[in-house]
């Protein structure tokens, strides 16, 4: 059985580095000239966003799960108050224990809706999503190589697709024509064994924007 999640692990972490980030990114000095700051206050009509991944693994205990994941968000309407999309993300995560190495890797396929308020040359963004989790394990017996153990006995894999919700808030920052920047984070629920399981996950990206 996996540890027990201790309190301060590792959401305190993450809700620290983003807060850092989102403070980083709002702190850089606009220099722009009326033409362009009139372009950028008129929401852009499509998102792509490529991002590197921190999460809690989806069916571990403990650990970190890194990867990359992108997402592409479109306007549904010309307010800009609204916005439909869909992402995805990879990202690995393994963890020891005396009786064996667990290595999981998440692929994490979500359909998003949005609620945001472009600001200048930032979009604050309410994303709420739904999908699904497939992750695979492998399992390897600790020592087994000593013990003359091979097949299934030694090594074990498997896959298994869990049905997940998250809720992020993401800021979106402009940089440089249609280029910027982008971070959220926020919680994550899946369906491990018929029970829920609480997480979190967080992204730091580049964005472009059409």
């Amino acid at each position: 059985m996996w540890p027990a999640l201790r309190p301060d692990f590792p959401p305190r972490r993450g809700v620290w580095s983003l807060a850092f980030a989102v403070v980083l990114l709002l702190a850089y000095p606009a220099r722009l000239s009326a033409q362009e700051l009139s372009g950028i206050s008129s929401p852009a009509k499509g998102t792509l966003d490529a991002q590197l991944v921190l999460a809690l693994p989806a069916a571990l205990a403990t650990g970190l799960s890194t990867g990359v994941g992108a997402s592409y968000s479109r306007l549904a309407t010309k307010s800009g108050t609204f916005a439909y999309g869909a992402s995805a993300s990879w990202s690995t995560a393994t963890e020891y224990t005396l009786i064996d190495a667990v290595r999981n890797d998440d692929i994490r396929l979500r359909l998003c809706g949005i609620v945001q308020r472009p600001t200048g040359r930032g979009v604050f963004a309410l994303r709420l999503s739904a999908g699904g989790t497939l992750v695979y394990e492998d399992r390897t017996r600790a020592q087994g190589n000593r013990a003359g153990l091979s097949g299934s006995a030694l090594d074990t894999t498997t896959w298994s697709m869990l049905p997940a919700a998250d809720v992020e808030g993401v800021v979106f920052l402009r940089v440089w024509e249609s280029w910027g920047m982008s971070v959220s984070g926020g919680p994550t629920l899946h369906i491990v064994n018929s029970g829920a399981r609480w997480g979190w996950s967080s992204g730091l990206g580049v964005t472009w924007q059409h």
